[in-house]
């Protein structure tokens, strides 16, 4: 589901104040319009025990009259909130601010008048499937949509890149680093991970609800600059792969490395390694292979190739892009490929130098011992995000290795699919 901008929603505020001055000026928002509005019992939910973090926050969120339980005496904290739940307590969050109140009429499904709510006050853009599970970052977005910008001030420090796995250009990404600038948001583990396509439980969105509601209630914090290296091993290892490609005779030509960089199944390699390929399949951490339908864009300055991969390929996860103008001399890296046909591999290094000049590029010199094979790894930072695509070495000499800067990625343009023959034909 695609959300508009919050400077969208700033033009659409604008443009009611000439239309509807008076409305406006009734339509101001404050805090301090969030009371207890019902009140809740102790042990009147009977999975809601006071000693669960969460059961405060379910306690307030149902007393400022977010959102209720699944029967008169069950909460089911542990239950996937609904879209059409979290467009309901957006809804009731943003009337509140403005209004003081929640005057919303009962309508079936529950949450239509809910959602024609939120489509006219640019909390969303369109209907959806109201019935699905909400993802953390649509939930953060709509949140994000439903007040103003002083709502969120910030109290945090956090960097851009600083939440591990949340790309800061990404759509969802500016809700998110507010609502963690906030301290609305703290991440879902020591590691401030936020889990942006994860689903988000009813409990989980009580406790991000309250420190909306109630600023008195958000969370100072601060996040590591670095993931151990074993955690960053096993966040990524379903989002790399084996490459291997084939003459029209399918006789095998060689093998490389690549990883999915996109959650809609983009992939990339070095071009080189399909050099004189006429067709490649992959093989994931798990040992499923698959075939690479084609390639959507090349770089031959770059060295680079975007990989479509057979549609039916599943059980793969992706990397988050990092910014590699931000990386330096001295920073630890990880070489994540399979060398040598050695899936998953992972190794250590630092930064050598970040713009070495080599034949005419400027490439990013690691010490991350690779091998043959290790073309298209991915070159990690200490957050587990790329920041390169490791593609050659000097051969006489000791770790003296080269990869692509990441950002060098974000610069193609996905086109038409062109097959790997195809390929093979205009390169000649």
């Amino acid at each position: 589901m695609k959300f508009i901008k919050k400077t969208q929603c700033i033009l659409l505020a604008a443009a009611l104040c000439v239309v509807l001055p008076i409305y406006a000026l009734a339509d101001e928002g404050s805090f301090g319009n969030f009371t207890y509005t019902n009140r809740y019992t102790t042990g009147q939910f009977l999975d809601v025990r006071g000693t669960e973090w969460f059961a405060r926050y379910v306690e307030d969120a149902y007393n400022f009259g977010f959102i209720r339980g699944k029967s008169e005496n069950i909460f089911d904290h542990s239950g996937l909130l609904t879209f059409g739940e979290a467009i309901t307590m957006t809804a009731r969050l943003r009337s509140i601010y403005h209004t003081g109140k929640a005057d919303f009429e009962e309508s079936v499904p529950f949450y239509t008048v809910y959602a024609d709510y939120a489509l006219a006050h640019g909390i969303i853009d369109k209907h959806g499937d109201y019935s699905a599970p909400a993802t953390r970052a649509q939930f953060a977005e709509i949140l994000y949509n439903a007040l103003p910008p002083e709502a969120f001030p910030p109290i945090n420090d956090i960097a851009d890149y600083g939440i591990c796995d949340v790309d800061p250009t990404a759509n969802f990404a500016p809700a998110v680093y507010t609502h963690y600038r906030a301290g609305i948001l703290t991440g879902s583990d020591q590691y401030g991970t936020f889990f942006p396509d994860s689903n988000i439980t009813r409990a989980e969105a009580c406790a991000v609800m309250v420190r909306l509601a109630d600023p008195a209630t958000r969370v100072s914090t601060s996040l590591p600059g670095q993931i151990p290296a074993e955690i960053i091993f096993q966040r990524n290892a379903d989002a790399v792969f084996m490459l291997e490609t084939f003459t029209k005779s399918g006789r095998s030509i060689r093998t490389g490395s690549g990883f999915f960089f996109t959650e809609t199944g983009l992939a990339v390699t070095n071009l080189h390694v399909l050099e004189n390929a006429v067709s490649a399949t992959i093989m994931l951490h798990c040992g499923d292979v698959y075939d690479v339908r084609g390639v959507y864009a090349i770089s031959e300055e770059y060295n680079l190739a975007i990989l479509s991969i057979d549609p039916k390929a599943n059980g793969y996860g992706y990397l988050t892009i990092a910014d590699s103008d931000l990386v330096k001399a001295g920073d630890t890296v990880y070489a994540l490929g399979s060398p040598w046909e050695l899936l998953n591999s992972i190794t250590e290094g630092i930064i050598s130098k970040t713009s070495r000049e080599v034949s005419g590029e400027t490439l990013i010199q690691f010490t991350a011992p690779i091998s043959f094979g290790s073309g298209g790894s991915a070159l990690l930072n200490t957050l587990g995000q790329v920041v390169g695509i490791a593609s050659s070495s000097f051969v006489f000499g000791q770790n003296l290795n080269l990869a692509v800067p990441i950002n060098h990625v974000k610069e193609l343009e996905p086109g038409d699919l062109m097959t790997l023959e195809e390929l093979l034909q205009s390169l000649k």
